[in-house]
């Protein structure tokens, strides 16, 4: 083969064999290219999305706080109430009707569906000019105007109670306006539960929707606002009988010396006094009286001290007296101790202790448990038909908030733990039991004390000491036995304990054999009163008055009773079903 031919051939060769090289990587830089537009693409795609994603999670983090922020409104109002008691009653100015609105549907009202219902409630007024009340930037609209005083309200007399910064938001705006319900009392057995604007009808027992609108900064920046309406109830834990006689014993009654009583005009019912009754005998001797609240202060002043009058509306006079030719039980013969209409008792079976006018108290008709009686709740039932309440209820479950151990417990003391305002213990397995706000700091007596104050050991009041006040009465439950020599305004309730404290794990054996108590001493507890105890008030005893002589003086003052309202803070439980976020203002 010519070797021209042969090198020509070869580079022929050469020539088809770069040729697909040059296309393919002509190909490849294409197909790059393509692959670096759609990764371009890809990521693009996939920043919007994690932009939108952020955004919704931010969105949805603002929506939580703000949900929470305008929960704490609903909380902080209910605070709010039990702080201040008396702002719902129907002599507080800041309460005007639904029904008066041009529009009934504005803010708050308007978070009541039922219009017919709506007509018979009360929203919140604030007054006219009350300033920013929410701290929303914007002073005396109508949303301030009808908005609960928040800021007023001070936690452990020390903080504000506004929240002002949740996480990095540092300008909360919120507030809470209310629609208020009266309960009416109800006029016999079944009566529906309904709203009044009757003061005369209107019982202690409220419900209120709670209209809370919050907001994080200015709306038109964050574009965050909820509105959120709960509605609750509020009811006294204790509310007292009126018709409470001043003395109320399960045993029998020893009055000696010159103890002075003055009786409840309508213990009986309208126009019928009663001043002292026991399912036992009464003993007199000495010369006690019992009369009027009239004749006690219009005509038995001593030593040139007069009755004055308290800021609270409470008339006040420990040297006051029953003269004689006014009293209702007297010893008029000098013999005979006189037993008036006032007294309601089982007499003696001779004429010794005086017969009185009155027919023996029939067991049916005396309170069978007297805890149940003062507090509403039965700790003790009649096993042998005898109407007398010997026995322990079964115990009951009860969560200490302190150890959050569930124990069992007798049910008056599960009521007094979870309802007692100030507990003295009487030891530290009382002290796991009770709540850390139920310790009290001061000493004892003190007329700093209010509300229900549970003593369990060394109870005695002193000479020249003093429970409670006119203003701030006290409910003051003392276990065992004590004596009383000084002041307390309020009611004392003398509590047989039992014989071995309930404090077993839960379904711990408790022997309730040793806790029956006896019909014959209608329990253990006893009271002794000494010269100069006065109690504005009544005293209850779950056994007998074993000594009050001297110059002591039981007084039964409703004006005191009605303070209670004031004294003993009521609780406030949410209704099911009754919470919404429907609403937009």
């Amino acid at each position: 083969m010519d070797t021209h031919e042969t090198s020509q051939e070869s580079t022929m060769t050469r020539n088809r064999n770069f040729t697909p090289q040059r296309h393919a990587r002509g190909n490849a830089l294409l197909v790059a290219v393509i692959l670096l537009l759609l990764a371009s693409v890809i990521t693009l795609l996939t920043l919007n999305v994690g932009l939108f994603e952020q955004r919704s999670s931010g969105n949805d983090a603002r929506a939580k706080i703000i949900s929470e922020v305008a929960e704490a409104g609903v909380s902080q109002g209910a605070e709010y109430f039990r702080l201040k008691p008396t702002s719902l009653l129907a002599t507080s100015g800041n309460w005007a009707r639904c029904i008066d609105l041009a529009d009934k549907t504005q803010f708050p009202c308007g978070s009541i569906p039922d219009a017919g219902r709506r007509d018979t409630m009360y929203y919140w007024v604030n007054g006219s000019t009350p300033g920013d009340v929410n701290g929303d930037g914007i002073s005396n609209d109508l949303l301030d105007q009808r908005m609960l005083p928040l800021g007023s309200v001070l936690t452990g007399g020390s903080a504000p109670a506004r929240i002002t910064t949740v996480g990095n938001f540092n300008n909360v705006a919120y507030g809470v306006g209310v629609v208020l319900c009266r309960i009416a009392l109800p006029t016999a057995p079944g009566d529906p539960t309904r709203c009044t604007t009757v003061a005369s009808e209107q019982s202690s027992t409220y419900v209120y929707n709670f209209v809370s609108i919050a907001g994080l900064g200015q709306t038109e920046t964050e574009g965050t606002r909820t509105t959120v309406s709960q509605m609750l109830g509020q009811y006294q834990i204790f509310q007292p009988n009126m018709n409470m006689p001043p003395v109320i014993a399960s045993g029998s009654v020893d009055v000696t010396g010159g103890l002075q009583l003055v009786t409840n005009p309508n213990g009986g019912g309208p126009g019928v006094p009663v001043s002292v009754w026991t399912r036992k005998d009464i003993t007199k001797t000495g010369t006690p009286n019992t009369c009027y609240a009239d004749e006690f202060y219009r005509y038995g002043a001593k030593n040139n001290a007069p009755p004055t009058l308290d800021t609270s509306g409470v008339v006040l006079c420990d040297t006051c007296g029953c003269n004689g030719d006014v009293s209702l039980s007297y010893d008029k013969s000098g013999n005979q101790q006189d037993e008036g209409m006032d007294i309601l008792d089982v007499d003696g079976s001779t004429g010794t202790n005086g017969k009185g006018v009155n027919a023996d108290v029939v067991a049916s008709e005396f309170p069978c448990d007297l805890f149940g009686y003062v507090f509403g709740v039965n700790a003790r039932m009649d096993t042998n038909g005898d109407f007398f309440c010997e026995t322990l209820v079964p115990a009951v479950q009860y969560t200490s908030p302190t150890t959050m151990a569930t124990v069992n417990l007798d049910a008056d003391e599960a009521f007094l733990y979870k309802n007692a305002t100030y507990i003295l213990p009487r030891d530290g397995t009382a002290q796991s039991l009770m709540d850390p706000s139920q310790t009290w700091g001061g000493g004892y007596p003190s007329s700093s004390l209010s509300g229900i104050v549970w003593c369990q050991t060394n109870c005695n009041i002193g000479s020249n000491t003093q429970v409670g006040t006119p203003a701030k009465p006290v409910v003051l439950v003392i276990d065992g036995n004590a004596r009383i020599q000084g002041r307390v305004f309020g009611l004392v309730f003398m509590r047989t304990p039992a014989a071995t404290p309930a404090k077993h794990p839960l379904n711990g054996a408790h022997d309730h054999t040793a806790d029956k108590l006896d019909p014959a001493t209608g329990g253990t507890a006893t009271l002794d009163m000494n010269a100069g105890a006065t109690v504005y008030g009544a005293v209850v005893v779950q056994g007998k008055i074993d000594k009050a002589n001297g110059t002591a003086a039981i007084i039964y003052s409703g004006d005191v009773f009605k303070n209670f309202a004031g004294s003993i803070p009521p609780k406030t439980s949410n209704l099911p079903g009754a919470w919404t976020d429907r609403l937009t203002y």
